[in-house]
């Protein structure tokens, strides 16, 4: 059995990618929906359609909206059902190995990549925002900080001195504020640009 401290320390890992699935799953469950509809009738008007600057039909009908050839919505329908799987599994107890960690870790910094580069693209070249984009913008980043703290988990458990378990648990620690302030930069950004 776990300590209390690690169970909690899990936990947080846990209820910080069980919001950021259901938050990304939702976003683009409901992106996907709402592109559907446009392509069916091109009067429709999506719900995230605000004013000219909150605007996700124009995000929609850009071709960086399906770079791969389809919407990029279903790539998040995807990936944020596994990281709803995921975050069942941590509140179950189950503990991954540190591949499984690296491997999310990898597969997230590609994620991440590439939503910055969907901000840029929004800002900079189609000159409106999608609601619904970043909210999964901004759970991507919340997953990014649940892998790296769950690798900073692992490696703190390898370490024998106790200033370096202090100083990894400590960066460990401050991972989902840091993502949140990251998120939260980084959409304030793409408003200043638009």
């Amino acid at each position: 059995m776990y300590p209390c401290a690690m169970e909690l320390k899990n936990r947080t890992s846990a209820l910080t990618m069980l919001i950021a699935g259901i938050l990304g799953f939702a976003a683009s469950f409901i992106l996907t929906i709402d592109k559907f509809k446009v392509l069916k009738d091109s009067g429709f008007t999506p719900s995230c359609n605000i004013n000219a600057t909150l605007n996700c039909k124009s995000v929609m009908l850009s071709k960086q909206a399906e770079v791969f050839g389809f919407p990029n919505s279903l790539i998040g329908i995807g990936t944020f059902a596994m990281m709803l799987v995921i975050a069942v599994a941590l509140l179950m107890g189950i503990r991954f190995p540190k591949l499984f960690w690296q491997l999310v870790l990898a597969g997230t910094a590609l994620a991440v990549l590439f939503c910055h580069w969907l901000a840029f693209q929004t800002t900079f070249e189609i000159g409106a925002l999608c609601p619904y984009c970043m909210v999964a913008w901004f759970a991507t980043l919340l997953v990014l900080s649940v892998a790296l703290r769950e690798l900073l988990a692992i490696k703190r458990e390898s370490l024998v001195d106790e200033d370096a378990q202090f100083a990894v648990e400590t960066i460990q620690k401050w991972m989902v504020p840091f993502h949140l302030v990251w998120a939260g930069l980084l959409i304030v950004a793409a408003f200043l640009g638009v």
